[in-house]
């Protein structure tokens, strides 16, 4: 037999940070198991290593190969057609190809190998603490009859506990013991008498919150929603790949036009994905979808636990999903047949993820789509600029749903200029919640209706200050100011987690003259409860929504109106559906339009366009105040007329004689070090190379324009000093070649440096 027959090869990505694939032989046993998706044991540098199959190589003649150890998995654990779209990820986003699967699939299956040449012999599953439960059935070949029944001594509940048993033919013991208060004694003496058996098997967990709002009937679309259902339903027939662009006001009944969509998907024989931006936003979705499909989808976030990600993982590799639905991570689903992907809010800078792999999950589900020649829809009531450009270009197709369902009015925007209020000895509170905004609050309340409002800042404090010497009380790692936190008494960094109480004096000056100035979402909801003490107030931010469920709980509360009031960040921003709101008042619009970003403008006119369509969803008509000291900037002044094309031409404008995306791509190299001075000198260095290298890439001195390097914004993060080079091209094309030589050339000066560089293509976080 010829030896070449006996073996077969594998090309294997590495679940560590290294770049490229690797190629194993494969002899023995291994061969009829081996397969694309599943996980290896294998030996690299001088270590047992897990990676991923790639590809089955055809049997030839090529020497020096190492032997595979061992396979992790009786089946893929992702399929073929994700392999060609996992590349393109590694070679776009200039990340190692194993530790991007590494990061799309669930925790549980990341971990580290045990010394010893196998894996545990039940892979991960006991790490993960897969869910089992008892289960009660009757015993093969067994047969029960009353007669069995000892009539004097039998408990009461006895014959219609069999009766259950018998009728069921399997029963959890769970089940059992809520039934019958007797239930584990009934179990165990007729497991003893032989007729009944127990058994452990593994059950799919609930996920908490997931039957928070349940329509199983669809509403009949209106003529505007049937016209966009059309077109899609021609593209998905066509089984080809295409980008549509749905600009629908919030309110406009997208969430219908999904569901229809995905069902003509699943009628043609293809799955879904729908991605949110916040795990929140899955909950009423997923509910929604399952009451209408049967239980036929999965959910996928990083909010759900190991044994939970694992279920929902397995049902999709299974093929018992029609569709998916989650955050960014629900982009990497193991579908076998993709033929929608739906982004809803795809203008929300939660799709870019901003540490390790940093991906843009939008951008990168069209391409996914593009390899399996799926249909994309974009789906936003402000889309962002660049998928706004590319539909006016033509590169997308453009859907538009212009008004609210039931033509509900748009509610009426105010403005509050906040200068009014400044150094006229307010009362208390008056530069936190105006009195127009307070007297509408209280309005509110008066009438029985709900009120949302937002600040996009969490803390009771946003400085921690001498009043003496004027110095603010700093993180030790980040070159920022702590935030007061009067839960607990503590001053927090946002960014590091340092956190300490309150010194009695200055570090600076050794006066006792701190305090806390500026204000964040606890010192609204106090204020609130100053002000209106008979209100019900809940807080939503990351400080409050820290527990598995809490999310789900302040949801339902405010839904059912027990709550007359929600304070909170961005969290109550987006998607969520409340008809008793009337009122939404937006406490300061300045804190994200002053941020250095290039950005700031659209992110301000997306953050009050979204918190707006919030209110007004029921029958009586919606108001919006707006709080802030610059009520002239055209963003505002647009969000407040819902003047989308207004302020897209204003920011377009702007964009174009900057050179800024959409008419350009971006990159930043972020150079991190322990020494400012080392890391600056490292940074220059290689600001030195790419200018010299950008000029050896074809159309580089045209097409490429580099900036730095300098400190960047927040020169010290998380220990780590900061220098940054901003690089925009005009061709994404030749940025990508660019980035491979800076990769490239950095190894050798970056070596034994003690700086570390980070490349991030498409940047959303310039700080």
């Amino acid at each position: 037999m010829d030896e070449s027959s006996e073996k077969i090869y594998v090309q294997v990505a590495m679940a560590l940070p290294v770049s490229g694939t690797f190629t194993y032989r494969v002899t023995g046993d291994f061969i009829g198991k081996a397969g694309v998706g599943k996980r290896v044991l294998v030996p690299f540098s001088g270590r047992r290593v897990t990676g991923y199959i790639l590809r089955i190589i055809p049997p030839k003649d090529i020497k020096g190969l190492k032997d595979i150890i061992d396979i992790s998995d009786p089946y893929p654990l992702f399929p073929p057609n994700m392999v060609e779209f996992f590349e393109w990820l590694s070679d776009y986003y200039h990340y190692p190809i194993g530790l991007i699967i590494k990061t799309a699939l669930p925790t549980g299956l990341n971990v580290n190998v045990p010394d010893g040449t196998q894996m545990p012999s039940r892979g991960w599953l006991d790490r993960v603490g897969l869910l089992k439960a008892v289960f009660i059935t009757v015993k093969k070949g067994a047969t029960i009859d009353r007669s069995l029944l000892d009539s004097k001594r039998v408990p009461r509940n006895e014959p219609e506990f069999l009766e259950m048993i018998i009728k069921r033919k399997e029963v959890s013991l769970r089940e059992v013991k809520e039934a019958f208060s007797n239930g584990t004694y009934l179990v165990d003496k007729w497991v003893k008498k032989g007729l009944l058996r127990k058994s452990l098997r593994p059950v799919v967990r609930d996920i908490a919150g997931e039957t928070l709002f349940i329509s199983p009937f669809p509403p009949p679309l209106n003529p505007k929603q049937k016209e966009v259902l059309d077109k899609i339903t021609v593209k998905l027939r066509e089984n080809s790949f295409f980008t549509y662009l749905l600009h629908g006001v919030t309110g406009s009944g997208k969430t219908e036009v999904y569901y229809h969509a995905v069902r003509v998907a699943k009628e043609l024989g293809r799955q879904s994905i729908i991605m949110v931006p916040e795990i929140a936003l899955t909950v009423s979705l997923a509910s929604l979808l399952k009451a209408r499909f049967r239980g036929r989808v999965a959910v996928l976030h990083s909010g759900l636990s190991m044994g939970e990600r694992y279920d929902q993982w397995m049902k999709i590799v299974k093929g018992e999903v029609d569709v998916v639905i989650g955050a960014r991570s629900a982009l990497f689903a193991p579908l076998s047949r993709p033929g929608l992907i739906i982004v809803d809010e795809e203008h929300d800078l939660s799709y870019k993820q901003e540490e390790k792999f940093r991906y843009q999950a939008r951008d990168a589900a069209i391409v996914r789509a593009k390899l399996t020649n799926a249909l994309v829809v974009l789906g936003s009531g402000t889309p962002s600029i660049q998928s706004c450009q590319n539909a006016v270009s033509g590169k997308y197709g453009l859907l538009t749903m212009p008004e609210r369902i039931l033509k509900r009015e748009a509610p009426d925007i105010t403005i509050i200029d906040m200068t009014r209020f400044e150094g006229s000895s307010p009362t208390v509170g008056d530069s936190i919640i105006s009195p127009p905004l307070r007297e509408a609050i209280g309005e509110n309340l008066a009438n029985g209706k709900q009120t949302i409002l937002f600040l996009n800042r969490r803390g009771f404090g946003a400085l921690y200050l001498c009043r003496f010497c004027g110095e603010a009380i700093r993180c030790p790692n980040c070159e920022v100011s702590l935030t007061y936190h009067k839960y607990g008494n503590n001053l927090l960094c946002h960014y590091c987690g340092f956190r300490i109480h309150p010194p009695d004096k200055c570090p600076s000056c050794d006066k006792q003259k701190l305090k806390a100035y500026g204000f964040g979402t606890e010192r609204v909801e106090e204020t609130l409860r100053e002000v209106f003490p008979e209100a019900r107030v809940e807080r939503m931010d990351r400080d409050t929504m820290r527990y598995k469920g809490k999310v789900q709980q302040v949801l339902r509360r405010f839904s059912q109106h027990e709550t007359d009031i929600l304070v909170g960040t961005q969290m109550v921003t987006k998607g969520h559906d409340f008809p008793n709101v009337t009122l939404v008042g937006v406490i300061s619009a300045d804190l994200s339009l002053n941020c250095p970003d290039f950005r700031a403008g659209e992110i301000t006119f997306h953050l009050l366009s979204q918190v707006a369509g919030r209110t007004g969803r029921g029958e009586s008509p919606g108001r919006v105040i707006i709080q802030t000291f610059n009520p002239s900037h055209y963003t505002i002044t647009a969000a407040k007329d819902h003047d989308y094309q207004r302020f897209f031409s204003l920011e377009t404008g702007l964009r174009r004689q900057l050179n800024y995306p959409p008419f350009s791509s971006l990159a930043i190299l972020r150079f991190l070090g322990n020494s400012k001075t080392r890391t600056k000198k490292i940074a220059q260095h290689m600001g030195v190379r790419i200018g010299n290298i950008s000029g050896k890439v074809k159309k580089g001195k045209k097409d490429i324009e580099v900036l730095g390097p300098v400190e960047a914004p927040m020169a010290k993060l998380k220990g780590k000093y900061r220098q940054q080079i901003l690089i925009k091209s005009r061709s994404s094309k030749a940025l990508n070649l660019l980035l491979k030589e800076v990769e490239k050339g950095s190894v050798r000066v970056l070596s034994s440096s003690g700086v570390r560089l980070i490349i991030d293509v498409d940047p959303y976080q310039m700080m």
